[in-house]
């Protein structure tokens, strides 16, 4: 396998993050359908969503992307910004290849680079040694309300 290419996410990768997107959901490699693709296009450009695409030879198996939080002003002190990871997701063929870590690479590279406080994410089981790896560590002062 060649290296996987991790760029940013732009407007002409939506139709990738959709097809990759139905892949999670279904488990097949489909296209998704221009309804779903246009869905992808809505919620890209009514949330705050920064992402990263991975390619090998030029075909998207893996992404990732974040929604940007800017906590409240406070007198004297700057905005805090921190950066909600979520979606993370590797084509299975391509799994254990180092593309998840270098998608998170992007992610905390950005995150850095943007000035963010904190990286925060919901890991799936399979998913905790690799963030565990990057130096992420549980978050315990968090409540939540299932609704």
């Amino acid at each position: 396998m060649n290296s996987p290419q991790i760029a940013p996410i732009t407007d002409a990768d939506l139709p990738d993050v959709a097809r990759l997107r139905e892949h999670w959901t279904s488990g097949e490699p489909a296209g998704p359908d221009a309804d779903f693709v246009a869905g992808i296009r809505q919620w890209w450009a009514s949330e705050n969503r920064v992402g990263w695409l991975a390619r090998v030879d030029g075909y998207a198996v893996g992404m990732a992307n974040a929604a940007v939080f800017t906590r409240m002003p406070r007198p004297g002190r700057p905005p805090a910004r921190w950066l909600y990871v979520a979606n993370v997701w590797v084509d299975p063929y391509h799994r254990r290849q180092g593309i998840g870590r270098a998608l998170m690479a992007a992610a905390i590279d950005w995150a850095r680079s943007e000035e963010m406080v904190r990286i925060v994410l919901a890991p799936s089981e399979m998913s905790i040694p690799l963030y565990a790896s990057l130096g992420l560590r549980p978050a315990t002062d968090l409540m939540r309300l299932d609704l």
